[in-house]
């Protein structure tokens, strides 16, 4: 196997590109969508999805992933505590801060929205060419590196 870079033509890499783009937004709604959860805006399925992957970060935490300003985020955070999605717990370590939870209720919607993504692929796959599909599944590994691209 070579250490070398891959010599990628630029109109592959732009088909790449948008391709990866238009299945980002296209599955990002499905799962809400099909799960009864698509009047969060997605600015809001940002910071759950944000607080799903670090339980118990913070406001500021939140806003450096998602490249936002603390004031929006906590903006939004307002809403998702109103909303009973997530929760704020006192900073053991800080009585002055807190950290951000999912609730209950927001966990049974990633578990719904992750059931529908599981269904709505597997009946893509079982409406593909097997070739297609075993193909598809094949590239789940080298699909996930995409997810790894640095944010800053």
């Amino acid at each position: 196997m070579s250490n070398e870079p891959a010599e990628v033509a630029d109109d592959d890499v732009q088909r790449l590109a948008q391709t990866a783009r238009s299945a980002v937004w296209a599955l990002r709604r499905f799962g809400e969508k099909e799960a009864g959860l698509s009047r969060l805006p997605h600015s809001e399925i940002e910071v759950l999805r944000a607080v799903e992957e670090q339980p118990g970060c913070t406001v500021s935490d939140v806003a450096r992933v998602l490249n936002l300003q603390s004031s929006n985020v906590s903006t939004t955070v307002r809403h998702l505590v109103d909303r009973g999605l997530l929760e704020k717990r006192s900073d053991p370590s800080d009585g002055r801060s807190f950290r951000l939870h999912q609730t209950p209720v927001a966990e049974r919607n990633n578990q719904k929205i992750d059931e529908m993504w599981a269904d709505g692929i597997r009946s893509l796959l079982m409406g593909m060419d097997p070739e297609d599909a075993a193909k598809l599944v094949e590239a789940a590994p080298l699909l996930a590196r995409l997810g790894s691209m640095p944010t800053n």
